[in-house]
């Protein structure tokens, strides 16, 4: 009986390990390229996603008469309320924006990305807004590097920097605990993201 016992308290440990080990699987479902370069003054790109939180509507709109630090104009909402309002500079080369959606959970996040930084936002049920989640300014890398948010073809999610042959890239886990997400530096030398993204 005690050895019975002994195997299915180990049967346990193992199960609940697989559960707070299981690697995530982000998947991109939607990728609007350097977008905003085709944009025409008063233009705007707007797009709706159903989320596990309701219905939310992204746009960004190019500013006719404005200076270039405030040329966009970022607004989200959740089925009818505002979550997020902000202006982005003028970039060369323009902005893209990427969904990705975590299939453990169905959480969705929204990157938006220029030559200069890439931001990834996520709704937040408990404060009702659009939160920056991971900010490329805040992550050690080589001055002039450009910064990618993307899911790799292994499902994870990662932040790279590139700068000619030079890379350096950092793995994102959400951490339902703190509902934020944990990073894990993975270093320099990788291929670029172009080839490994999905």
């Amino acid at each position: 009986m005690k050895k019975l016992i002994t195997i299915f308290v180990g049967l346990l440990i193992l199960a609940s390990a697989t559960v707070c080990f299981a690697a995530e699987y982000y998947e991109m479902t939607y990728e609007a390229k350097n977008f905003t370069e085709d944009l025409k003054n008063d233009q705007a790109l707007s797009e709706t996603f159903t989320t596990p939180y309701g219905v939310l509507k992204v746009q960004v709109r190019k500013l006719w008469q404005s200076t270039d630090d405030k040329r966009l104009h970022f607004i989200a909402w959740m089925d009818d309320s505002r979550i997020a309002d902000e202006h982005l500079p003028k970039v060369e080369y323009g902005y893209t924006f990427r969904v990705f959606k975590n299939t453990s959970n169905g959480d969705m996040f929204y990157a938006l990305q220029s030559i200069d930084r890439a931001c990834l936002y996520g709704y937040s049920p408990t404060k009702k807004q659009l939160m920056v989640y991971i900010d490329s300014l805040n992550y050690a890398h080589e001055a002039g590097a450009y910064p990618y948010i993307v899911a790799l073809k292994n499902g994870d999610l990662v932040l790279a920097f590139e700068k000619g042959n030079s890379t350096k890239r950092y793995r994102f886990n959400w951490d339902s605990k703190a509902n934020w997400f944990g990073y894990s530096e993975l270093g320099t030398g990788w291929p670029s993201v172009s080839k490994d993204k999905q």
